[in-house]
């Protein structure tokens, strides 16, 4: 039996929230998806994806509209989860917790690529055992606690049975479902139950969650639940995919089948789960947590296509834009949440720590450090500015445009550093109002240095209190560097007002880019357009991934679309603006892409560089700076 506090707080609450009684040692049931964006749930507005068991969810609970994670990437922000401290304090920045090395002492670097104007540091590729995690808290305060799913924070000993875990499924470094079958058996993982060939692990893992309820459903129990899905490798249940395919209309901006399949298998799970603790009679006993562990992505290529759309946000998972960070969190606490409520207070995954261990009035430990801030007065419905969260992401992404900065979020104002990408490898920055701008397309910077003095302020002044390790000037930069563009020998490049500028000096000028999306096995169009006084064809040619050089069948000469045929080669430079929508037919997946825009000398200027499907779906900008 559970024993009941009535202290006065407690009955406060109780007259206000409506008599029911709050046990001294409430159940948490803490569900956390992966790759899961903000737009991926009916709730929040999918225009594709049905998602009736976590709506209703929702429904029963509060569900939050300015949720962040601590990193765009998923092995940090599940450290920041059980920690409450940030990525960037615990030097663990990237998605590394499955890669052999072991890296607990990581170091600044003056290193790189030349064409990276900045050296970045290195990351931890484990959660070093010495943290304290909330599951250890509970552990000794008398939880039974498992683990299932998905850990990526490290391999033997720097697993969830070391961190406080009593039963773990999964749980292990893979930063995917385990092969050879990823999200359908078998798996080469032990600690994953032996099933019929083709078996869904999502069904497993879920299984595996409801007898632990059940056999836990006297005593208090913490329950991470941390799906595989919907993380790559695309894989989907047949009958979904073609319900998906059947839904899909031209007016969907969400428009990948496969993933459609992911997120509804996800919830029906989710919803077994919900339907098991109501069987136990436990709703009154569990609180109930669910989220994603950073934005939806938006550079593989399953189907054609990217795997979700986070619009309005800006960008998706790699990336510390909104759509990078922004994410689902629905939270259900019996007699404190009230159902049908929402918040749009700003809370970050280093908050679930210290409003775990507030909710179920635990002490924490004497010499914790965390970022969080309890969130514990928003499911009381008020509502208030909490100091600013930050995300730490000091790598370049290729995939997903990413450059090094770190990003602060306070009241309506975001705030990015982006280390040493301006035109002389001096620091950039980017301010945006997003009550008024929530797609992060006005960059007020330039307009408000007062205010960009003001966060920079305090932005530089976390980054010290943290001992944050920062990028550096790349010892190694060639120079001929635009963005994410690298110039021939016999060009120099340059941006000026959103656009590129290439001085050809020779017969062969070209510029590349490896910042190029995951696609793969498709046709896509790549768009922009060209002024220019040069001469000579213009040719797009490109490389996959197990291309070394270019090969002569994968590049394709261009002329405007206005003048699609050979003799209208000299329009291309004529000195005027044409647009041009170039097919790219990929065989693999895509890994550089080149750009000869003339054979001769002079100046040309290119801008609004996009890849798309061929009916016109966007993939891929590349924004100059």
């Amino acid at each position: 039996m559970r024993k009941y506090i009535l202290s006065l707080a407690v009955l406060s609450l109780l007259a206000f929230f409506g008599c029911q009684q709050i046990p001294e040692q409430p159940n948490v049931i803490f569900v956390l998806a992966d790759d899961l964006g903000w737009k991926d749930l009916g709730c929040y507005g999918s225009d594709l994806y049905e998602t009736p068991n976590i709506d209703a969810f929702a429904a029963s609970g509060m569900q939050f509209t300015d949720a962040y994670t601590a990193s765009p990437l998923c092995s940090p922000t599940r450290a920041s989860i059980l920690t409450g401290q940030e990525p960037g304090r615990l030097r663990f920045t990237t998605p590394s917790g499955h890669v052999a090395n072991v890296v607990l002492d990581p170091k600044e670097s003056d290193t790189a690529q030349p064409w990276y104007k900045a050296g970045t540091p290195q990351t931890r590729t484990r959660l070093p055992n010495e943290y304290v995690t909330f599951a250890e808290v509970l552990k000794e305060e008398g939880y039974t606690t498992a683990f299932m799913g998905k850990w990526h924070l490290g391999r033997e000993p720097y697993i969830p049975e070391n961190q406080g875990f009593d039963v773990v499924v999964g749980g292990r470094e893979h930063p995917g479902p385990p092969p050879p079958g990823h999200f359908f058996a078998p798996w080469d993982c032990n600690t994953l139950p032996v099933v019929p060939e083709g078996t869904h692990i999502c069904d497993v893992v879920t299984d595996e969650a409801l007898g632990f309820i059940e056999k836990n459903k006297d005593n208090p129990f913490l329950l991470c639940l941390w799906y595989y899905d919907v993380h790559a490798p695309y894989q989907g249940k047949e009958d979904l995919k073609q319900y998906y395919s059947e839904k899909i209309g031209p007016d969907n901006k969400q428009r990948c089948p496969t993933m459609g399949a992911m997120v509804g298998n996800m919830d029906t799970n989710f919803g077994r789960v919900i339907k098991k603790v109501e069987e136990m009679g436990l709703e009154k006993e569990t609180i109930i947590i669910f989220t994603s562990d950073n934005g939806g992505n938006m550079y593989d290529g399953p189907d054609g296509t990217t795997p979700t759309n986070n619009y309005p946000l800006r960008a998706g998972k790699g990336i510390n834009y909104e759509g990078g960070i922004r994410v689902p969190l629905i939270v259900r606490v019996p007699g404190l949440t009230k159902a049908g409520t929402r918040s749009k207070v700003v809370v970050s995954t280093v908050d679930h720590y210290s409003s775990l261990l507030e909710l179920l009035r635990i002490q924490a430990p004497e010499d914790a450090i965390t970022d969080g801030v309890s969130y514990i007065p928003a499911l009381k419905k008020k509502e208030y500015v909490r100091e600013p969260i930050y995300s730490t992401f000091c790598h370049y992404t290729p995939a997903t445009g990413g450059r090094p900065n770190i990003s602060m979020r306070h009241g309506p104002w975001r705030f990015y550093k982006f280390f040493f990408d301006g035109p002389d490898r001096e620091h950039r920055y980017e301010l945006y109002n997003l009550d008024e701008d929530i797609g992060e397309t006005h960059n007020l910077a330039e307009k408000m240095p007062e205010k960009v003095q003001e966060m920079l302020t305090q932005l530089d002044a976390h980054a010290e209190e943290a001992g944050i390790l920062l990028p550096q000037l790349n010892k190694d930069y060639s120079g001929n560097v635009a963005d994410a563009w690298q110039g021939s020998a016999d060009t120099r490049i340059s941006v000026s007002d959103k656009v590129l500028l290439i001085e050809s000096t020779g017969n062969t000028p070209s510029v590349e880019t490896v910042f190029t999306p995951n696609v793969l096995d498709a046709t896509f169009l790549f768009k922009f357009e060209m002024k220019s006084n040069s001469s000579g064809q213009g040719r797009l040619f490109w490389k996959d991934q197990n291309d070394t050089d270019y090969k002569k069948y994968m590049a394709t000469d261009f002329v405007p679309v206005e003048s699609m045929n050979v003799s209208a080669i000299e329009s291309n430079h004529d000195g005027s603006w044409h647009q041009y929508s170039i097919e790219m037919p990929l065989v693999g997946r895509l890994k550089t892409i080149g750009l000869q825009p003339s054979k001769g000398e002079g100046m040309i200027e290119i801008r609004n560089m996009e890849l798309t499907t061929l009916d016109g779906y966007y993939i891929r900008d590349w924004p100059l700076y």
